[in-house]
């Protein structure tokens, strides 16, 4: 099976996830006075009372979290609930996060995303994930530890593992996730063309025949996705860097929406729901 391949920054971005996620080692280590947003650090410490979602558990001083990376598909809610309450229910954790967590979002009703490790080492997110058992998902608040998430996610997707074992949550391609409209998918497919817009100050990456579109990506034209604008050779922002996209085999992660012109479309809101399956000339 030909093993995914990413761009430059995609593999920066993984690099420093993955020295972000030694997380279960760094565990008693981590200074709980970080600065806000620079790196992980621990927020609190607790033990699982009760798990109140797919995705939320409550501490035994009644303060809830929010698993962050992770989503779970709608209809895969029970297996994920009894792997948290087998796993994880009375065990003893650590609450990481990379941003701050307000003590009045509980009182506003907002519960805190964040990360959750047992005193073992046991990554909650993880575990459902490599079980197949829920989805990486990007998120603003940590974008710097999906990338080992999504490869959990590849790990359990070829052994079958969990939800995978249903076709219905196959990865999608640029021709059938017509049928999926209002539904999170993964979608794989070849770049044919590149459509920077100045009116709505869009950029789309579009798939199928030149003139006949099956699918799009959109993306705004901002610093967000600005490695995505790079010119390889003078490293600079440019349609040269956009239309070196062409003839790429993509992986893109997300919402599918109808874009209104009857072409399903996923607006990415983090560079890291795309990641590149193959180079040009390498198909």
């Amino acid at each position: 099976m030909r093993g995914i391949r990413y761009s430059f920054f995609l593999t920066l971005m993984l690099v420093l996830a993955m020295q972000a996620l030694t997380i279960p080692a760094l565990a008693e280590d981590l200074d709980d006075n970080t600065p806000n947003g620079q790196s992980l650090r621990v927020i609190d410490r607790g033990t699982v009372k009760q798990v109140l979602k797919s995705d939320m558990i409550m501490l035994d001083d009644d303060k809830r979290y929010r698993l962050e990376n992770i989503l779970v598909p709608p209809f895969e809610e029970a297996p994920a609930i009894d792997e948290l309450k087998h796993e994880f229910l009375s065990k003893p954790v650590a609450i990481y996060a990379y941003h701050a967590v307000e003590d009045d979002q509980e009182k506003s009703g907002v519960v805190p995303y964040a990360h959750v490790v047992t005193t073992k080492g046991i990554w909650v997110q993880q575990d459902l994930v490599s079980k197949g058992l829920a989805w990486a998902q990007c998120t603003e608040t940590s974008p710097q530890t999906v990338g080992v998430l999504k490869q959990s996610e590849e790990k359990a997707r070829v052994d079958r593992l969990g939800f995978w074992k249903n076709p219905a949550y196959a990865i999608k391609s640029p021709d059938n996730v017509k049928d999926f409209i209002d539904s999170y998918q993964i979608v794989e497919g070849k770049i044919t063309s590149v459509l920077v817009s100045s009116n709505t100050g869009f950029v789309g990456f579009n798939f199928g025949k030149e003139k006949k579109r099956v699918f799009a990506i959109r993306f705004t034209n901002d610093n967000q996705f600005q490695a995505f604008w790079n010119d390889p050779v003078t490293s600079e922002r440019s349609e040269v860097g956009l239309n070196l996209w062409k003839g790429r085999t993509v992986r893109v992660r997300g919402w599918v929406k109808d874009g209104g012109d009857g072409v399903p479309v996923i607006v990415l809101t983090r560079k890291e729901q795309l990641d590149v399956v193959m180079p040009p000339g390498e198909q």
